[in-house]
């Protein structure tokens, strides 16, 4: 079942017509629909215009109803009706003529004869349509909304919902093409009642309520609802979606594409609504839904209000004092004066509050008059007023998870020069609000909006597994750098889920980086690696990235689960890389088929960019012909101290104390993490390498690597104090140093320690360096160098964000 409302503009002229019947006859033949019809454009304020004039006893009443009969009976001509519907209302005119004499003879306005002069407009234009569609051969049929919406009797516009949804769905199955007019109801008695501002709206919406409608349409002049007034700012787009919240602040705020209060069955039931343009219908328009898209601009619009007078109510006598605020919103309310925004001091010294143009007066009147005894003893002063105000509203949903929106707004406004007299937010951060005069209007919308909408930025979702020494360092580079790289990259971090060997946290917005190691410890729950990629699958968020900074089996044997999610990869954690040649090839193909990208830049070198220079070397021709490198930092550090001499264990001690180390020095010790390394610079350099191809001769002997605690390591190492101090011996009287090397050629790799001559490029290496050496077919005579630290928290943590941010950049 489908609900098309179309409003007055749509249906003001014979053309307007036109086109409506043209989306009317697009609908699926198979498929029920129900049109809901305002007034003519113009008419209800005519119709309003007469009740005035005819109880005023002004008899231009007459020429007000000859104007109205006129205007319908020509669009029927236009629209080439029978003589039945003109003969039609020619009879409701005689009729509305006879109703408004009444009026002019009481001088007086009962409230049915006010309902069926006010809802008049609705019925017209909706006969007069399903006419012209019965004659254009569409199955068109009338129903009249006062037999099936009713309200309860003298309680202003309250819906008895239960009886109306009972006679609407008891004809939902005849309805093939149903025209109702909008606006009209009745109560319980029969009587007839109106539904409102916005009751064509509200109309449509009670349809679409009872009948579950999956979407509501409302048609309109415009292309949905835009990121500004198109009158103000030219470069206004049209938003494609956004959420009920939303839209009803911008509503509030002077967007007039729709009536909030009048939607409000169809937002119970989570009914979408589409707003779309009856003269562009193949405009997208703008779907307002509970659920819209993940990936959105963090402010999804900007609205005003003009004609706004701020009135302050100050003095030393409110300070401290409770019940100020209750008395003067009471009495405004009292009087019936809407106040737009409220703001009031912290040293509670002044309020103010922001009233309509027109109601100003009245107000000041009615505050001076309830504190009459503070202002004679001078402990309040009389109500101050600024007029010529507007107040601009910048509204998002995401806005309060987005650090900086509030400082940005205000401070790119005070680069333009434009003071802001009052401000307001609310608790849930929808919007914020605030004054301007009124002059400044247009040029305070134009500088907002180009500085949100026109600065587009890319939002990246980061799901971080492994927040230890290396993850909390990232989440602190990535949290220092937000501003910068939204600002100069265009790319926005979300941090969206965290996890460490025994908790992780799923953000439940985006605020997370601020907070995530207090939360993680506070309100996570369990980790299970399982549940974390569920998360990811299901949060189905665009330009997702998984971070694995552990060293975990379990985790990189998930990848291919992760890459299949569409959710890019990188990683620290070289198990995945380095596993056999196979499953790495496999991975690389998922990651190509999902167009997605399996990142892995900090596997070697921590923040050297190893890997990113051999892709460009090989993938502009050039071909890597050797390998010799230093790829373990930490125990290039312990070798450098050992060399300045210290004892061997005292030189691990060092490392193991700085963090170099992982947490089992024999991890480093054994000389695996250095050949999972080898491994990963021969497949990027093109070579099909398995681990058992490559000779490894651990650092240490194998007595002191089966040691079961480090306390024990350490005192196996003492006990082979020989064995390295012939180490120092060799270098003293060679004039050699010993380094753990890595080396590749002519398909041949292995892994242990080497001894280097002065001239050779790995023998000055200071501390925790990482150095490179790359022999190619244009780099044979002098291999290409890459050096720098490879070791700590700090630089690996640099060379990770250098993945996310080459992914994010693309």
């Amino acid at each position: 079942m489908r609900i098309l409302k179309f409003g007055g503009s749509s249906v003001a002229q014979a053309e307007n017509l036109k086109k409506v019947k043209q989306i009317v006859s697009r609908i699926d033949k198979k498929e029920a629909a129900i049109i809901v019809v305002s007034a003519l454009g113009g008419v209800t304020d005519q119709l309003a215009n007469s009740l005035d004039q005819a109880s005023s006893k002004d008899q231009v009443y007459k020429l007000t109803v000859e104007s109205l009969y006129n205007r319908h009976l020509e669009l029927s001509k236009e629209l080439k009706l029978n003589e039945t519907i003109q003969n039609w209302l020619k009879d409701k005119f005689e009729d509305l003529s006879n109703l408004l004499e009444g009026v002019f003879i009481l001088q007086d306005v009962p409230e049915k004869i006010k309902c069926r002069v006010l809802g008049l407009g609705e019925e017209l234009a909706s006969q007069l349509i399903t006419s012209y569609f019965q004659q254009s051969n569409l199955d068109a049929k009338y129903y009249d909304s006062k037999e099936y919406i009713k309200t309860h009797e003298n309680k202003g516009i309250l819906i008895n919902r239960d009886e109306s949804y009972r006679r609407i769905n008891a004809i939902k199955n005849e309805i093939r093409l149903a025209i109702f007019p909008g606006f009209v109801a009745s109560n319980e008695k029969g009587d007839p009642t109106l539904l409102g501002r916005g009751g064509s709206d509200y109309t449509a919406s009670i349809l679409a309520a009872a009948l579950n409608a999956k979407q509501l349409e409302i048609w309109t002049d415009v292309s949905g609802m835009y990121t500004a007034d198109p009158r103000l700012v030219s470069q206004a787009i049209p938003i494609e979606q956004m959420s009920f919240q939303e839209a009803m602040e911008l509503s509030h705020f002077g967007a007039k594409v729709m009536y909030p209060p009048s939607l409000t069955p169809v937002l119970q039931k989570k009914i979408d609504i589409l707003i779309k343009n009856t003269f562009e219908p193949e405009a997208k328009g703008t779907l307002i839904s509970s659920e819209p898209k993940a990936e959105r601009t963090t402010v999804r619009g900007l609205s005003s209000i003009n004609n706004i007078n701020l009135i302050t109510l100050s003095g030393s006598g409110m300070v401290g004092i409770s019940g100020f605020a209750a008395r003067l919103f009471a009495c405004l309310a009292n009087q019936k004066i809407n106040v737009s925004l409220i703001t009031q001091s912290s040293s509670e010294h002044s309020m103010s509050v922001a009233v309509h143009e027109d109601d100003c007066s009245s107000a000041c009147d009615i505050i001076e008059e309830e504190f009459t005894a503070e202002i004679a003893i001078q402990h309040v002063n009389k109500p101050k007023v600024e007029p010529d105000l507007s107040i601009i509203a910048v509204v998002g949903e995401d806005m309060g998870y987005t650090p900086g929106i509030a400082g940005k707004l205000f401070g790119i406004l005070g680069k333009n020069g434009l003071n802001i007299r009052a401000t307001a937010q609310g608790g849930n951060e929808l919007n914020i609000t605030f004054m301007v005069r009124t002059t400044d209007v247009k040029k305070a919308l134009n500088v907002i909006h180009e500085k949100f909408f026109l600065s587009t930025y890319k939002k990246i979702n980061l799901h971080i597994a492994g927040v230890g020494n290396v993850g909390g360092k990232l989440l602190e580079h990535i949290k220092n750098q937000h501003e910068h790289l939204i600002e100069e990259n265009g790319i926005d971090l979300i941090i969206r889920a965290v996890s460490n060997s025994r908790k992780m946290i799923f953000a439940k917005d985006e605020k997370l980086i601020n907070d995530w190691k207090n939360k993680l410890d506070t309100e996570g729950e369990v980790a299970d690696i399982d549940k974390f990629i569920k998360n990811i699958k299901d949060s189905n968020l665009r330009n997702s990235i998984f971070v694995d900074i552990t060293a975990s089996q379990n985790v990189s044997d998930v990848y291919e689960q992760i890459l299949k999610t569409t959710t890019s990869i990188v990683a620290c954690n070289k198990i995945a890389a380095s596993s056999d040649f196979e499953s790495y090839k496999q991975l690389k193909a998922t990651a190509k088929k999902n167009n997605v990208d399996f990142r892995y830049e900090s596997n070697v070198g921590a923040g050297l960019p190893v890997i990113s220079t051999i892709n460009y070397l090989t993938s502009t021709g050039d071909q890597i012909t050797s390998i010799e490198a230093v790829v373990s930092g930490s125990l290039n550090y312990i070798m450098n101290k050992f060399i300045e001499g210290y004892s061997f264990e005292d030189a691990l001690k060092f490392a193991m104390n700085e963090g170099f180390t992982e947490p089992d020095p024999k991890l480093d010790l054994n000389g695996v993490d250095v050949l999972r390394k080898l491994l990963i610079l021969a497949r990027e350099s093109g070579y099909k390498l398995e681990a058992e191809d490559v000779e490894l001769i651990p650092m240490v002997p194998d007595y002191c690597l089966e040691s079961k605690t480090k306390e024990e390591l350490i005192e196996r190492i003492i006990e082979k104090k020989d064995f390295f101090e012939d180490w120092r011996n060799q270098m003293k009287e060679q004039n050699i140093r010993f380094r753990y090397v890595a080396s590749f050629k002519d398909g041949k790799a292995s892994v242990g320690m080497k001894a280097v001559g002065a001239d050779h490029p790995l023998y000055n290496i200071d501390g925790k360096d990482s150095v490179v050496s790359l022999s190619t077919l244009w780099y044979k005579d002098q291999p290409m160098i890459i050096k720098g630290a490879g070791a700590g928290a700090e630089v690996t943590a640099s060379g990770i964000f250098g993945d996310i941010i080459s992914i994010s950049s693309k």
